[in-house]
């Protein structure tokens, strides 16, 4: 309990730190909603393909921060960070060769 209103505080006076959250979850909430609830047609419609785009931008971020705060804040050197990152590339690389099915591995169109 006493993190949560040592967060609370530290904001408290960050009017910048607050906007950028605010837009945020803004982006994290109105986004799929763009995807799911427009139709194709619509101006505001976001694509499929953003969308996994910007997961894939997000994961990337979510490593740069963490790497950031462990090693830039406390100094502390952790290849953990790595191990995880590439264990979950390997993962979806055998995910997507599962995907492949009959077609091989060049995906043969015959």
């Amino acid at each position: 309990m006493q993190s949560k209103s040592f967060v609370l505080s530290a904001m408290r006076g960050d009017k910048g730190g607050q906007l950028t959250i605010l837009a945020i979850l803004v982006a994290v909430i109105l986004i799929p909603l763009a995807n799911t609830m427009l139709p194709s047609g619509h101006p505001l419609h976001v694509e499929t393909f953003t969308i996994s785009l910007m997961g894939k931008y997000l994961s990337y971020a979510m490593l740069a921060l963490a790497l950031d705060l462990v090693w830039g804040y406390l100094g502390i050197l952790s290849l953990g960070h790595g191990a995880f990152f590439a264990l979950g590339g390997y993962a979806m690389g055998m995910y997507l060769m599962r995907q492949i099915g009959d077609r091989g591995v060049y995906g043969d169109p015959i």
